[in-house]
């Protein structure tokens, strides 16, 4: 076998290879006929540079000579296969242009297969081509090409050029365009034109069409990959917004329904007569049942730190409060910060106070004191007047946290029966976050067991991202972006980074966000907010929040400090 045929076996079986695996994809999904057409095209790519490979290996021109009759056969195939995957891919292609490019080269190819003579090939025209090449005699035992090929390499290069045009306004008009598809026909196109005037011995060189038919194939595959992981980001993307939409709206019914049996009891709608009859009817039984009921739905909502928050918001609303926070006791048995609402950080005095609160299990008003917990009368002066109202949130009989809500001193003191609808909300919820927790924690026990190692591969790619993370951790980072970049899956890269770093990805963001503002809070005087926006954050509530858990300060209290103000 002649060294110059390997190449071009090697790419056949590359093409076989990719042809079978998107054929396998087209019968999985019928409804994605792009797949057929590509499968197709790499068949014929496959044949041409078995062809090729025969070509070169030649012994005599009359053998040469079959094995031209076959290359232009599989280059029919190759232009009928291409003009349909590109009128599927694209969707721009006109259908009556590729009906008449299939029914042209369909002719074309039958009468190439069995016309014989002057009108393809004859060995009376014999043209043998032999020349040096890095030192090595190259040899095409060939028969010039008659007027039926002369007329397809015309058609094949119209219709190239059509094709090109098509990707050209696709290109155009695509919100995701495929550079290295028009790159690729714009190479296929030199590498057609050189073969030809190889063919025709205008000048000496090596026939370099089957390599621009990998150049091609590849080209082809990296769009249709592309367009499948921009389908699947959509689809999780879609996924996402629509379990977000869910749980606001599971959340929703869940806090209405507990509302309205409070507001119910609050406004005395009912005598204990009217509930009793009810009772032994079923109705307040049944009423009971739609909390539990919702509690269970909301026990599938796993992300834990915002049910908390959108308790602890729902709970400020009901109550009047211009802030609120909440203290859970934590793996360790410390009372914890676990959510907070408004844009002002916890007084200091305030977790000593929720934690003796905690054990005494009752709940306590503080009407009319400043911001050390002392009564206004005391402090000498009433701009910082508030009302506070503290309640334990209990599980089963035992206080697990305590809830605290406050009211700006204009906005009047808080009532032993705001108290009492207080308390009564925070254990609904504290029952439904508890079905959540216990949902989230079986979950993750029935997960099949992971090699928790990183691979060298995989070490490699995080220590590529981390640098990346860095350097753009003010705009907008998600993690399907970075795994896009790393080309891995979302899930693999959240899992590794968290094993590798020891973080999240949003946590290790969101460190970053903080450490920055830190240091612009030092040496700007620009507000709050806008230091919030300059270093990524979406809005201050998050940024507060993030700031108190990596520096265990507020911000404002944190430019205080190192100002010495």
């Amino acid at each position: 076998m002649n060294p110059i045929s390997l190449p071009a076996l090697l790419m056949a079986a590359v093409s076989v290879y990719v042809g079978i695996n998107y054929l396998w994809m087209y019968l999985r999904r019928t409804s994605e006929r792009e797949n057929l057409a590509f499968a197709a095209t790499c068949i014929a790519i496959a044949l041409y540079d078995v062809f090729c490979a025969g070509l070169y290996s030649a012994a005599s021109p009359s053998e040469g000579m079959l094995w031209q009759r076959l290359q232009f056969s599989s280059l029919s195939v190759f232009m009928i296969s291409l003009s349909w995957f590109l009128h599927y891919f694209t969707g721009c292609a006109r259908r009556t242009p590729i009906l008449v490019i299939t029914a042209w080269f369909s002719i074309l190819l039958v009468s190439g297969l069995f016309l014989e003579g002057a009108l393809t090939f004859s060995i009376d025209h014999a043209f043998v081509k032999t020349f040096n090449v890095l030192g090595y005699t190259v040899r095409y035992n060939e028969v010039d090409p008659g007027p039926l090929y002369a007329t397809q390499y015309a058609s094949m290069i119209a219709a190239a050029l059509y094709l090109f045009i098509t990707v050209i306004r696709w290109y155009r008009s695509d919100e995701r365009p495929a550079r290295s598809l028009v790159a690729a026909m714009l190479v296929f196109f030199a590498a057609a034109l050189n073969d030809i005037l190889v063919g025709y011995g205008i000048y000496q060189s090596l026939y370099i069409l089957e390599y621009s038919y990998m150049v091609i194939l590849l080209s082809m595959a990296r769009v249709l990959q592309d367009r499948f992981l921009g389908l699947y980001h959509e689809i999780e993307d879609l996924s996402r917004r629509l379990e977000e939409k869910v749980n606001e709206r599971t959340m929703d019914l869940f806090f209405s329904e507990i509302m309205r049996h409070l507001y119910a009891s609050m406004a005395g709608e009912e005598t204990s007569e009217k509930r009793l009859i009810r009772r032994d009817s079923g109705g307040m039984d049944n009423e009971l049942s739609i909390i539990g009921t919702l509690g269970r739905d909301i026990g599938i909502i796993t992300n834990i730190d915002f049910f908390l928050q959108r308790s602890l918001e729902k709970c400020a609303e009901i109550a009047g409060a211009a802030r609120s926070f909440l203290y859970l006791i934590d793996e360790e048995g410390r009372l914890a910060l676990s959510a907070q609402q408004g844009d002002v950080a916890p007084p200091q005095w305030l977790p000593e106070a929720s934690g003796r609160m905690l054990w005494e299990n009752r709940h306590l008003i503080l009407n009319d004191h400043d911001s050390r917990g002392n009564p206004s009368g005391k402090s000498g002066g009433a701009y910082d007047r508030c009302h506070t109202l503290m309640v334990p949130v209990g599980l089963r009989g035992r206080s697990v946290g305590v809830c605290v809500l406050q009211r700006n001193g204009a906005d009047g003191n808080f009532t032993e029966k705001e108290a009492g609808v207080a308390e009564s909300f925070t254990n609904h919820a504290a029952a439904a976050i508890e079905r959540a927790y216990l949902y989230q924690r079986m979950t993750e026990r029935k997960r099949p067991e992971r090699d928790h190692t990183v691979t060298p591969a995989v070490e490699a790619k995080l220590k590529k991202i981390l640098p990346y993370i860095e350097e753009h951790f003010r705009s907008e980072l998600s993690r399907e972006h970075l795994a896009a970049l790393l080309n891995m899956h979302p899930d693999s890269l959240g899992r590794f980074f968290k094993i590798y770093t020891g973080k999240k990805i949003n946590e290790y963001v969101n460190e970053l966000r903080v450490h920055e503002a830190a240091r612009l809070l030092e040496k700007m005087d620009s507000s709050v907010i806008d230091i919030a926006f300059a270093v990524g954050f979406e809005s201050l509530p998050t940024f507060n929040r993030a700031f108190l858990k990596v520096m265990e300060i507020s911000p404002t209290r944190y430019r205080e400090q190192r100002n010495g103000r």
